[in-house]
């Protein structure tokens, strides 16, 4: 019902929920005909959304997002809790002020397409993963549809961020570190030889180091919002020490300065700066400016061309999805040119074996 008081208009729609219960709402001080005819139809849309049991009916996409689904992933220390409200508080601008039910396949295609000019094609996916998320979230109060469903991530303008370091570049990064930043030697060091990520690599004890068989236990990560947690994947695996890296396992072993942690704690490191204090470093050395995170990404390109195979470096790094393992496989730039010659299966060479064209076709009746 519409009803003009003075210069603006009241909208009033009144429903029952599935439960009988009556269930009114209103809008005042509109100024024109025409957007008290619009505010009638949102009205309605939201009670019928109601009535059959949306939980967040009317609720624009960022209000569920800031309200509901944000505090969620703070409640549950989601790992990834920053970064998906700054994600989508930067990218989800476009539907902000949509109806959580009203927004489109299209509409996440747009923001997609917006995307795809300033972030490389990882970070889109991700970007698809948080929406993905949230609206599957919704869907458990209600949702008809998860919008997401069906809409392809594009391809990226943008080259990939992951840079590598070569073999002689790492050898020379351990070096000049050594000598001139010798405390972040040993964490760059260790990092590089094993592929952890860097919140698995700080939470890491002393008593996840077992020397008699030769393992790191990796079961755990840090985030300066939730402290140790578990990995990424949930899941735990065993890194081997590898005869290079046991002189500074043992170093840092017997090393009473960290207490009951195996590598020292910075406080850039703490304060989450370790990616732009080896890009400094690097930068001042005269090698590839890379990100701390790139330092895994080394680990894992140089087991692949020194033989690793994909199950082996797969269960080394906890990758659960073999595509992000086969994308790092592509890093590499490996050669698979006669790569089929290694296949040690003959053929039968023994001419009175042979089948003539004429015996075959009568064989089968032909």
């Amino acid at each position: 019902m519409i009803k003009k008081t003075g210069d603006t208009y009241t909208v009033t729609y009144a429903t029952r929920d599935k439960f009988g219960r009556k269930i009114k709402r209103s809008r005042s001080n509109i100024t024109s005909f025409a957007s008290a005819k619009k505010a009638e139809a949102d009205l309605i849309i939201e009670l019928h959304e109601i009535k059959n049991g949306f939980d967040y009916a009317g609720l624009t996409f960022m209000e569920f997002v800031e309200d509901h689904y944000w505090p969620y992933c703070e409640a549950n220390q989601f790992s990834d809790a920053d970064n998906y409200i700054k994600t989508v508080r930067k990218w989800g601008k476009l539907i902000s002020r949509v109806r959580i039910a009203a927004v489109t396949p299209n509409d996440i295609s747009k923001i997609l397409d917006s995307a795809k000019d300033e972030i490389v094609y990882s970070t889109l996916t991700k970007l698809k993963s948080f929406l993905n998320r949230t609206f599957e979230h919704a869907c458990k109060g209600g949702l008809s549809k998860n919008p997401c469903n069906g809409v392809r991530v594009p391809k990226s303008k943008v080259a990939s961020e992951c840079k590598l370091l070569t073999r002689n570049e790492a050898n020379y990064l351990l070096k000049r570190s050594k000598e001139l930043q010798p405390i972040w030697h040993k964490i760059w060091a260790f990092h590089l030889l094993t592929g952890v990520r860097s919140g698995e690599g700080y939470a890491l004890n002393k008593t996840d180091i077992d020397l008699e068989q030769g393992n790191i236990m990796v079961d755990k990560a840090w985030t300066s919002k939730t402290g140790i947690k578990s990995t990424k994947t949930g899941q735990w695996r065993v890194v081997p020490i590898s005869k290079t890296l046991m002189p500074l396992i043992i170093e840092l072993m017997i090393d009473d300065s960290t207490g009951s942690q195996l590598l020292p704690h910075p406080n850039q490191w703490t304060k989450g700066e370790q990616a732009r204090v080896i890009r400094g470093f690097c930068s001042g050395i005269g090698i590839t400016m890379i990100r701390f995170h790139d330092l895994r990404a080394t680990f894992i390109t140089q087991l692949f061309k020194d033989g690793a195979s994909i199950a082996e470096v797969q269960a080394v790094v906890g990758h659960t999805d073999l595509k992000t393992t086969q994308r790092y496989l592509r890093l590499t730039g490996v050669v698979v040119e006669g790569v089929t010659d290694k296949l040690n299966i003959s053929m039968p060479t023994d001419v009175d074996n042979v089948i003539t064209l004429r015996d075959r076709m009568e064989a089968f009746g032909s």
